[in-house]
């Protein structure tokens, strides 16, 4: 009896280890933001996300630093609209649909070269 239960919990720690020895961490897209506070006092604002797929590197030029919408600082990891030849950043997934709806009314929220909320 003592044999069966030293083999089970031996082949039953084997597995364990075997399994945690398996296991490799999902990878994730890396984000990284390469705009700086420093570089925000230059008349030409901008954030770059770089985000790693596979072997390839997309890189995206985000035009504004502001929410068009709500004002607050933008995501990386929100959803950007093309508009004007432009990269629009939002702080949330919710605001690029309200933005598509009136992008117009949206764009005078921000200044001449979006760091700073202006609207209501």
């Amino acid at each position: 009896m003592l044999k069966q239960l030293m083999i089970i919990f031996s082949v039953i720690a084997f597995l364990g280890v075997i399994s945690f020895a398996q296991e490799k961490p999902e990878t994730e897209k890396k984000e990284k933001k390469e705009c700086s506070k420093s570089c925000c006092g230059t008349k030409e604002s901008h954030s770059e996300v770089n985000m790693e797929k596979s072997s390839e590197t997309v890189s995206v030029q985000i035009w504004n630093k502001v929410c068009p919408v709500k004002g607050e600082e933008i995501d990386v990891d929100a959803p950007t609209v093309e508009y004007n030849g432009k990269t629009i950043g939002f702080c949330c997934p919710g605001c690029d649909s309200k933005f598509q709806k009136d992008p117009e009314k949206y764009m005078k929220n921000l200044n001449e070269d979006g760091s700073k909320f202006i609207g209501s």
